[in-house]
């Protein structure tokens, strides 16, 4: 099978790959949907792995960002919709990619359920498929560690150019040098990094995150995330057992540290990486259409078309009459919509 094959059968792998369910008991009555609770404890971390059927409702976190009184958010790999819900709360109107249809249902399910709109694209992060200069914040966790350095150079590439002048991106990424994953996971991982394919863990330090961040936006912050653990978060005390409490305590006491002992966030296991788009510009004016759309009908995730670009040729995308696919503004390509979302994977290019 040559590579172009290969990377054609991955991506459709994943587009309709779904969780290996656990049937749902006959007794079961919570109000989150029962394949939701397994998709938490499968993408929160495994901290909530033994969370399956315990959750009572839609955790809720906070998006460690200032609020504003409007904006437009992309989260790369929205899961089953956490951080388009911690978006919404702090004004802005959220969209997530992630290279799973399913997830992309459940982010859209879990909108509705609190009340609020958002839309969902399947994409992939190397290829995001979004005209410029567009997003006012580009926002992902514990998801872009996930792929090979090749897909993370795309990655970084991509939110530069659909970020709108003054807007800023934060990602969690874990630290190689923090105080456990030095002395197990980063060593472990760092034998299959090369596969392309492959959705382990990668681990950089902060000065190569520096490097690679810099070369791209001109500027790179960085600030502390989580001790003892990837993806560790404040809100997790209220959600998991009591030893995993206890961790999630230890992880967060090492965070105040931080203010106390200089340099010691070098040591933590898992950052916030922090760059803006620095150039002067203006914002894309398919901005209005898309304002225009979403006032009109929110609920609708296909105002998202205007706001899309193909991401093979680059060209702006459109509905078909029967709104089950959108076209190139060349006619050349199309690809489907399922459920109202817009597939934009090349795996799933029709040429016409």
């Amino acid at each position: 099978m040559d590579e172009h094959n290969s990377d054609i059968e991955f991506e459709r792998s994943k587009i309709y790959e779904k969780l290996e369910y656990l049937p749902q008991p006959e007794n079961y009555s919570g109000k989150l949907p029962w394949t939701v609770q397994q998709q938490i404890s499968a993408t929160n971390g495994i901290h909530y792995a033994d969370r399956i059927g315990k959750l009572k409702g839609y955790p809720t976190y906070e998006l460690p960002v200032k609020k504003v009184k409007a904006g437009l958010m992309l989260d790369i790999g929205s899961g089953w919709g956490r951080w388009l819900i911690a978006g919404a709360s702090k004004g802005y109107i959220p969209v997530g990619i992630d290279l799973r249809l399913e997830f992309c249902q459940t982010a859209r399910q879990t909108l509705q359920s609190a009340g609020l709109n958002g839309y969902t694209v399947v994409a992939d992060l190397k290829e995001i498929p979004f005209k410029e200069k567009l997003f006012d914040l580009v926002w992902s966790f514990s998801v872009i560690q996930h792929t090979h350095r090749e897909r993370l150079l795309n990655c970084l590439t991509h939110i530069q150019r659909i970020l709108v002048p003054g807007g800023f991106t934060k990602l969690e990424f874990p630290n190689r040098n923090g105080i456990r994953n030095q002395h197990g996971p980063a060593k472990k991982c760092a034998e299959k990094a090369d596969d392309y394919n492959s959705w382990i863990v990668r681990y950089y330090s902060i000065a190569e995150y520096k490097m690679i961040i810099e070369k791209i936006f001109g500027n790179f912050n960085y600030r502390n995330h989580s001790f003892i653990g990837i993806g560790v978060l404040k809100e997790d005390l209220k959600y998991v057992s009591f030893k995993n409490k206890l961790l999630c305590a230890i992880s967060l006491a090492g965070s105040l540290l931080t203010d106390l002992i200089p340099g010691f966030k070098k040591r933590a296991d898992s950052i916030y990486v922090e760059a803006f788009k620095e150039d002067s510009g203006i914002r894309n004016s398919s901005l209005l259409d898309f304002y225009k759309a979403h006032l009109q009908n929110p609920a609708d995730n296909l105002n998202i078309v205007y706001l899309l670009q193909c991401p093979l040729s680059g060209n702006s995308l459109s509905l078909s009459d029967d709104k089950n696919f959108v076209i190139t503004s060349d006619g050349r390509i199309k690809y489907p919509i399922v459920d109202g979302i817009p597939i934009l994977i090349r795996s799933e290019i029709i040429v016409t």
